[in-house]
């Protein structure tokens, strides 16, 4: 298995382990199934596993806080849906670079958007 951050974390969800942060350490579990080798690969590529966590949770509370701005049974047209994913892509190109202030900025692009599809 390659040691890159994306061979990493496929090799974490297919071993069906879960992984957190407390901020500073990586918190796995179960950690019986993480191999010595594995845990080598993760040492090596602590920081970058550290910023896509980071990543995650911020585009995890950026659409849980547009789901909860939607009102019940609302669905966007599909021409809102394609503005809406067009931010999307470019959120996931900036998780993928570990570029969190872009990735911030397109959130807050997002959460715009969706508010003014919301009120139209």
């Amino acid at each position: 298995m390659g040691g890159n951050l994306t061979d990493i974390l496929a090799d974490l969800e297919r071993r069906g382990i879960e992984i957190r942060t407390d901020g500073k350490r990586l918190l796995l579990r179960p950690v019986e199934a993480v191999t010595e080798s594995l845990r080598r690969r993760m040492r090596k590529h602590k920081a970058e596993i550290l910023v896509r966590l980071q990543c995650d949770k911020i585009i995890r509370q950026t659409l849980d806080k547009v789901n909860r701005a939607c009102p019940a049974g609302w669905q966007p047209s599909p021409a809102d849906w394609c503005r809406l994913d067009e931010i999307q892509l470019r959120m996931d190109a900036a998780r993928d670079r570990g570029d969190v202030e872009t990735l911030r900025s397109h959130c807050r692009e997002y959460e715009q958007t969706a508010r003014d599809i919301i009120e139209t």
